[in-house]
C-alpha cells in the first residue's frame, strides 16, 4: 500500500457521493453575501496532520455555481461558519 504524503491542506483524493445528503451552513452571527449550499456531490479526503492517519474525510458541495470544501468555504465566507452534512428532505 503507497504511503501519501502531503501538506496540510492537501486534496488528496476525491471520490463521487451515494445521492441524498445536503450540506446545511450555521453561523453564530448573520453573515451576508453567502451562497446557499445545496447537495454533496463528492467527498475529499483532506491531508490533516491533527487527525489520526494525517487524513480527514470532508464533503465537496455545490453552492454559488461551484464546487466547494468546507475549509474554501470558510476561507471565502469566514471562519465562523459551522458546516454540517445533513440527510437531503
Amino acid at each position: 500500500m503507497p504511503i501519501l504524503v502531503a501538506s496540510a491542506g492537501t486534496v488528496a483524493d476525491v471520490i463521487p457521493a451515494a445521492p441524498g445528503w445536503r450540506v446545511d451552513m450555521y453561523s453564530p452571527e448573520r453573515v451576508d453575501g453567502v451562497p446557499v449550499a445545496s447537495a454533496v456531490v463528492a467527498w475529499a479526503s483532506i491531508a490533516d496532520p491533527d487527525e489520526p492517519g494525517g487524513v480527514r474525510l470532508d464533503p465537496v458541495f455545490l453552492a454559488g455555481g461551484r464546487a466547494w470544501t468546507p475549509d474554501q468555504f470558510r476561507a471565502a465566507y469566514g471562519q465562523q461558519l459551522d458546516v454540517r452534512v445533513a440527510p437531503a428532505q
